[in-house]
């Protein structure tokens, strides 16, 4: 943001341009005794009269500027430039030769000055050569200055200044025209407004002193706290703090607690984002380098990107770890995978610090803390048990809630408007990892034997009162082994697996996500568990159940290890159950056969449930709920013996019923006992089962269609 300059600051530059004028005008005359010699020129004076300069340099008398210059010590001149000075450790000479390329920055008449002693109308920008010629060092100094404004020096490499013209960087040293940064002129003028070119990735937060940060033991907050007030007060090169958590522990908000704590603003890099531009390293720069004029700590986010692509990335975690040594204040590295930051940055003394997901007890205390006059207090702790969500995003939740109250019309929120926000900002991006899946089906959808129907209760009951026993009653201080709920649904196809998956779903209010497992593995090693991880990552911020198909291709007893791959398949398995303990959502797997599973994975289940083939009483119940109550049906209809007669699951009889309407409706009629034979017959033959003869002998007269009632197989007609 910009801030008015006040009377001193003005006065304090206007000092600094007259020392600059003093400068110009001994420059001027030592070219007016050169130019003296070369009379003779036809051409001279073409550029800039005699008269244009005097008039320019009129508005300066001689002896103020030397007054001025003599009584007030060169340090004292700019706040900001001794501040630029202090931070970047500019010497006396970097100081001055900044401070001659700012000058046409702040009035074009040092353009023309320029072009004059240049004897150039159109270099208007200092070069190397005329800032050496306007400070006059030694002929013993003249090579350390000329070091100093090359590409290696100072100003340079922490891009205070840059070449007027990119093509200028093949010319001589001496001639290449110099410009200041423009972030560096809106600094020196007074500006905190953030760098343009970090708009897209970076966000500048103010310290704010009531920060919480619930992954964090208050011993640890305390010394972590005290370390970036003691980088903040050295001004020094800083703490660099590794802290390492899974998806879903609040990385950012715990540096945003912290550093609110101690009274420093924060500047969050997203690295993901930046690591897709073609100018990461020198965004990276200019990132460090804000964070310094803003006297931030600095985040960077996504830092897990760069311990996973070694060699790609290599150059560019050298050019970090360089950048780090000379930032100051303290540093936050954000990365999920765990690593020890003291083998990679030796001499900055780094810490890592891990960090736990926040229980629904804190998560609870963060969403009343948020949103207590805006929702009670209830409503809340019910949102916080059911969205892993940090200090931002609940914010964001509120902003929606109350987006949507505008929508009707309203002026006030209501607790459904913060649900459905709630919902809508905590779904998992999945992308193709997994297919949405809309629960459609109730209670009274499904038939199960009383025993698995219970089961299914005790479950959705367990998933509701998570917080209460876990939090409340104290049995998370005894039993920590897990935070969500896992569970494997064990039947045949068609047995209501999916279905009552989509129940749990839409009893819970949850978004079912389905992953075919066989899918998800592949042969290539390694390509699983990045598969896996990118699954749990995406879910880990939602409120999503988690339905694994096929579970076989995975969870399958594992092999006597032979060779590389069989002790890869077993590590994925391995990894697996480790983020499925980890997962604080619930995750349902679905296996054909139990024997399938290997024990030591059936042990760390939560539940089991067999789908057995229905009987056929529960077939009855099956084909009644198959057919809609405003479905026409004639009265020929006899689902008793198609209940009774042919043995098939539940996803079968549905797959009937459908079909045949569809040939009723085709018919222009009701649904027939006829229609429901012929589906019958269709569906065996997609199941490639044959149908005996006298399967269908009360309905001969029903299937003069053209197929035999003859033993059928699949692709018979």
């Amino acid at each position: 943001m910009m801030s008015s300059p006040d009377r001193a600051h003005v006065d304090q530059l206007r000092a600094a341009l007259l020392r600059l004028d003093l400068r110009l005008r001994l420059a001027v005359d030592g070219m007016r005794a050169e130019v003296a010699q070369r009379l003779q020129d036809p051409f001279h004076g073409l550029y800039i009269s005699e008269g244009d300069v005097d008039a320019m340099l009129a508005s300066t008398p001689t002896a103020e500027v030397a007054l001025r210059l003599l009584s007030e010590p060169a340090g004292q001149v700019l706040p900001r430039l001794e501040r630029l000075s202090r931070l970047f450790l500019l010497s006396g000479f970097e100081q001055d030769a900044l401070m001659v390329c700012l000058a046409p920055e702040l009035d074009l008449r040092y353009e023309r000055l320029y072009a004059y002693l240049q004897d150039d109308a159109t270099r208007r920008r200092p070069t190397v050569e005329l800032v050496l010629r306007l400070l006059g060092p030694t002929l013993e100094a003249r090579v350390a200055a000329r070091r100093a404004l090359g590409p290696g020096g100072t100003l340079f490499k922490a891009g205070i200044l840059a070449l007027s013209d990119e093509a200028a960087a093949q010319w001589p040293l001496l001639g290449r025209p110099l410009r200041v940064d423009d972030r560096i002129v809106e600094y020196l003028l007074g500006s905190d407004r953030l760098d343009e070119r970090l708009v897209p990735f970076t966000e500048l937060y103010p310290p704010a002193g009531d920060g919480d940060a619930p992954g964090l033991p208050d011993g640890l907050i305390e010394g972590l706290v005290r370390l970036a007030r003691a980088s903040r007060d050295s001004g020094t090169a800083g703490p660099v703090i590794y802290l390492q958590g899974p998806t879903g522990t609040a990385k950012v908000a715990t540096a945003r607690a912290l550093c609110g704590i101690a009274g420093l603003p924060l500047l969050v890099v997203d690295l993901g984002a930046m690591l897709e531009s073609d100018r990461t390293t020198s965004l990276l720069e200019t990132a460090i380098r804000e964070a310094m004029l803003q006297g931030a700590a600095l985040a960077i986010d996504g830092f897990g990107r760069l311990l996973a692509r070694e060699q790609e990335l290599r150059a560019l975690r050298n050019s970090l770890r360089r950048l780090l040594a000379r930032c100051h204040g303290i540093t936050f590295l954000l990365g999920e995978a765990r690593w020890e930051p003291a083998s990679w940055l030796p001499g900055a003394n780094p810490l890592r610090v891990e960090l736990q997901s926040a229980g629904p007890a804190a998560r609870s205390r963060l969403w009343r803390k948020k949103l207590e006059s805006l929702l009670p207090a209830e409503e809340a702790t019910e949102l916080a048990a059911r969205y892993r969500l940090d200090g931002d995003a609940i914010d964001a939740v509120a902003a929606a809630a109350r987006s949507r109250a505008l929508g009707r019309g309203d002026g006030r929120a209501v607790p459904e408007d913060y649900r459905a926000a709630a919902k809508a900002i905590a779904a998992p991006p999945m992308d193709d990892l997994a297919r949405r899946v809309e629960p459609r089906y109730g209670w009274d959808d499904i038939v199960l034997p009383p025993d698995s129907q219970a089961q299914l209760h005790e479950l959705c009951e367990r998933a509701q009162h998570h917080e209460m026993v876990l939090e409340k009653w104290g049995f998370g201080r005894k039993h920590a082994r897990r935070a969500g709920l896992t569970g494997l649904f064990v039947g045949q196809p068609g047995t209501g697996k999916t279905m009552a998956a989509e129940i749990i779903a839409g009893e819970l209010g949850l978004d079912l996500y389905r992953i075919d497992l066989s899918s998800v593995v592949s042969k290539y090693i390694g390509e699983t568990e990045k598969n896996l991880e990118r699954i749990f990552r995406a879910a880990d911020q939602g409120d999503a159940l988690l339905l694994f198909d096929e579970a076989d291709a995975l969870f399958g007893k594992r092999s006597e290890v032979r060779n590389a791959h069989d002790r890869y398949a077993n590590v994925e398995v391995a990894y697996l159950l480790q983020r499925l303990e980890a997962y604080e959502g619930i995750a349902l797997l679905t296996s054909n056969l139990r024997g399938n599973i290997d024990e030591a994975f059936m042990r760390r289940l939560d539940y089991v449930l067999e789908f057995p083939m229905p009987e056929e009483a529960e077939r009855l119940a099956i084909w009644r709920r198959a057919l809609p109550q405003e479905a026409p049906l004639a009265p020929d209809v006899d689902l008793a013996f198609l209940a009774r007669k042919f043995k098939l699951a539940g996803g079968h009889i549905r797959n009937i019923a459908l079909t045949a309407a569809f040939l009723a409706a085709a018919e222009g009629g009701v649904i027939a006992m006829k229609h429901l034979v012929r589906a019958t017959r269709r569906e065996h033959q997609k199941l490639g089962k044959l149908i005996g003869e006298g399967d269908f002998e009360r309905f001969r007269d029903l299937l003069r269609d053209g197929c035999r009632p003859a033993a059928v197989a699949v692709g018979e007609h």
